[in-house]
């Protein structure tokens, strides 16, 4: 039951969302773009403010998780922060923008960073945001029980000093070349000096928090957001975990914008007038696989990760579990944006795969799956008919998403799991996710990879920096533990005539939004 619908639509017009889950090389720092704040030259610019817009996703919101960042994950959660917090900087499309920030530059071998402020930013309560600001963001977000601490596990975070109200002194523990974008850009949200309980969060964001009842969070339009009055005065957040039942919502006019529905739905609904279909494109696809955790048998051994890559039928994925809305992939995520390697094309060997799992003696599997995107549980079902051509008995072991996500901490404890990442720059992809720390290195890297990443992540020149990230990514492709096999594009419905939503990294934004004109 779609909650938050006791709206007059002739005296209110009201604009739902239901939201699907979402979750985090490069352009080179020099192409870090100036001014993120949104626009009113978006899409549907001809249109009309709404009054009204209300969002819901499968993975819920809570009373603990609602506007609070250290509790931030994928789904309503995700696309709450986004609304109610800025950041220092951000990823659109593929390319570094500031936000909070005005720069970000380092010292001579990248072990000090420097952020200045943009000038004439208030937080909600209407107190300037100042450097102090971010020292105590930065330090809160960095440290447990966070679950973003390990993006910040190279900075020295009692190191960092607010030098005078906008500009912010950040030591490293280690040189890093890359802070900008394995840091700020990962997750940077900025909140008040002092602020440790999140139960009214405060942000600078375009919204601000109101009212939530645990499942259900309401946000009004923050009028005085520097980046411009948003074209929707509230957003209501609500969670419906079943991608069918969030277009069938749209379908019986609940609401008018779903988020994450599934291909075939797409499919079905191509033709009807009354639903627009939104494609993400590549730059907001989910990078889907199917992840072997390299620490865990029988994934240890190379010979069983490269049987599981040559057993798949990359095509027939997409063209099955996806319908063909999407693309096949190739082990590494960041394809068709900046940065990515020339990696060659994942050809399938069935005869190769199963000489190799004899000479490994596997004969059967355990897959941890469930519904996570739309698609994936029909996609692990045809993965247990391509490994059985191999010679492999592949059980699944099937979960709820919001099960599967319970607790991240366990996440790297599995050897074999269905997964997805947002598809993004390979250089951000690959620090986030797959140093020792992070909580999604699902794919269990080896201590000399992280090795040869810590290196390449203290590199200050952009150039070399790059390189040495194309040669990591090679090595991933190589020996990695992700079956990286599809890239499939974010997909919407919205009713006829609302528009102007944007997708940043598969959020979608919802400030500069408008229905018909």
């Amino acid at each position: 039951m779609v909650q938050g619908q006791g709206f007059d639509r002739r005296a209110l017009l009201r604009l739902g969302v239901l939201a699907g889950a979402t979750a985090v090389g490069a352009p080179l720092l020099s192409s870090c773009g100036g001014d993120a704040a949104p626009t009113a030259g978006q899409p549907g610019e001809a249109g009309k403010p709404l009054a009204a817009l209300s969002v819901s996703a499968p993975h819920a919101v809570t009373d603990s998780e609602a506007g609070n960042p250290l509790a931030t994950s994928i789904g309503a959660t995700l696309i709450v922060m986004r609304h109610v917090y800025d950041s220092l900087m951000v990823l659109d499309n593929g390319e570094y923008k500031y936000q909070l920030a005005e720069s970000v530059t380092p010292n001579a071998d990248a072990s000090e960073w420097t952020i200045k402020l943009r000038s004439g930013v208030s937080f909600h309560d209407g107190k300037p945001v100042r450097a102090a600001d971010v020292v105590h963001s930065l330090r809160t977000v960095g440290t447990k029980p966070s679950n973003r601490a390990s993006v910040y596990a190279m900075v020295n975070l009692p190191g960092v000093t607010a030098v005078d109200d906008l500009t912010v002194k950040v030591p490293l523990l280690v040189p890093r070349g890359d802070f900008r974008e394995s840091v700020l850009i990962v997750f940077s949200p900025v909140f008040p000096e002092g602020m440790t309980d999140f139960a009214k969060p405060i942000g600078s964001g375009p919204y601000k928090l109101v009212e939530r009842n645990g499942t259900t969070t309401k946000l009004v339009a923050n009028d005085g957001y520097w980046g411009g009055k948003p074209s929707v005065g509230e957003l209501r957040i609500v969670g419906v975990a079943d991608a069918s039942a969030r277009l069938a919502a749209l379908k019986a006019g609940q609401v008018d914008y779903a988020i994450g529905i599934s291909a075939t739905g797409a499919k079905t609904e191509a033709t009807n007038p009354a639903v627009t279909i939104i494609r993400g494109g590549p730059a907001n696809s989910n990078a889907l696989s199917f992840a072997m955790n390299q620490k865990l048998a029988p994934f240890d051994d190379p010979r069983v990760r490269t049987a599981v890559r040559l057993a798949v039928d990359r095509k027939a994925l997409v063209d099955n579990a996806l319908l063909g809305q999407g693309s096949t992939a190739d082990d590494v995520v960041g394809k068709n944006l900046p940065g990515y390697a020339d990696l060659p094309e994942r050809t399938r060997d069935v005869a190769r795969a199963r000489a190799l799992f004899a000479e490994a003696g596997v004969t059967k599997l355990t897959l941890r799956t469930g519904e996570l995107v739309p698609g994936m549980m029909n996609a692990s079902k045809l993965l247990v008919q391509q490994l059985e051509e191999a010679g492999v008995e592949l059980a699944l072991e099937e979960l709820s998403a919001d099960a599967f996500y319970a607790d991240v901490t366990t996440l790297a404890t599995h050897p074999f799991q269905a997964f997805y990442y947002v598809n993004r720059p390979a250089a951000v992809h690959l620090s986030a996710v797959t140093h020792g720390k992070a909580p999604f290195n699902v794919t269990g890297t080896s201590a000399d990879y992280q090795a040869r990443l810590a290196q390449a992540q203290a590199t200050p020149d952009d150039a070399a920096r790059g390189k040495a990230f194309g040669a990591l990514q090679q090595e991933f492709y190589d020996q990695g533990g992700d079956v990286l096999w599809g890239f499939q594009e974010q997909l919407d419905a919205s009713r006829a005539g609302v528009a102007g939503v944007r997708i940043e990294q598969s959020v979608q934004l919802f400030d500069r939004a408008t229905g018909p004109a």
